[in-house]
């Protein structure tokens, strides 16, 4: 009988923000940002167009650095050490945190496998060839993400779904501990974007750290032990949920009446738009769920 496909395993280590500000010279995006990015949690990160969600998972990935304040990455491990992500060597770098961007369309017709063991680039260098820790993780790394069953098939073949499951892969061959993920459910349908979700959920409950940014308001409600609401230049809100996506907090942020109730299914709020063109206006109890 075959083993059984090994599955990912993460060393343990956190996302801070601290005072952060971000964006360019000239130009401030978001300031005096503090937030966690936390091991065994999903945190999304929400927020009108414009409000500057990317460019905050560019500064927390090292991407960016950042205008003030600081995005550190501490290690929860015996020595226990906190540094400025920016300051890490690439190759732990990438062993820390790992990015999955939102478009990205495969140009050449390279087999899924292949695909993903680009995410080893980290440790292999462009002339190196995959030893056998590298080899597991891509092994790791197809399993997580239910790709084994199209290992062989050519990236340019797949479904938008599919692609985003091996671009989330190619992150995770790099065997980081945090992954940030920027609108990983755009141009997905219903079932690819819970599917795609739930696969983020297993892995944050497996000891990932993972932070995305959503624009649906119900997905993040659905996928996310945690909310932060960017808006306005600054962070205007973290917690559960049920705590910051209210229809107070949606009206001020995006400038769109909304009811919130309770979800059918849980113990999480959903969101249902009311536009002006309904002619339905909102009454105090309505906005009150």
């Amino acid at each position: 009988m075959n083993s059984p496909a090994p599955r990912p395993v993460f060393y343990a280590r956190a996302l801070h923000a601290r005072g952060l500000s971000v964006g360019w010279p000239g130009r401030i995006v978001l300031t005096d940002v503090d937030l966690d990015v936390l091991p065994g949690e999903v945190l999304a990160i929400i927020g009108p167009n414009g409000a500057g969600k990317t460019t905050l998972i560019r500064t927390l990935a090292g991407e960016l650095a950042p205008l003030s304040g600081q995005a550190l990455v501490e290690d929860l491990g015996p020595d226990g050490r906190t540094r400025q992500i920016g300051s890490l060597p690439r190759t732990e770098r990438a062993r820390a945190v790992a990015r999955v961007l939102q478009s990205e369309e495969p140009a050449w017709p390279l087999p899924v496998r292949e695909y993903i063991e680009a995410g080893t680039f980290p440790s292999t260098g462009w002339f190196g060839g995959l030893g056998r820790e590298e080899r597991d993780s891509v092994e790791a790394a197809l399993s997580s993400m239910d790709l084994l069953g199209l290992a062989d098939r050519p990236v340019t073949e797949l479904s938008g779904g599919e692609f985003r499951r091996v671009l989330v892969a190619r992150a995770l061959a790099q065997r980081p501990s945090v992954l940030l993920l920027d609108e990983p459910a755009a141009d997905l349908d219903l079932a690819r974007q819970v599917e795609i979700l739930g696969a983020l959920r297993e892995l944050a409950a497996a000891g990932m750290a993972v932070a995305l940014s959503l624009h649906d308001l119900n997905l993040a409600s659905l996928a996310a032990d945690r909310v932060a609401l960017i808006a306005g230049g600054r962070l205007a809100a973290i917690g559960s949920p049920r705590e910051v996506i209210t229809a107070e907090a949606v009206a001020k942020a995006y400038g769109a009446a909304v009811l919130v109730g309770d979800h059918p299914m849980g113990d999480f709020p959903h969101v249902i738009h009311v536009p002006g063109w309904l002619g339905r206006g909102l009454s105090k109890e309505d906005n009150d769920g």
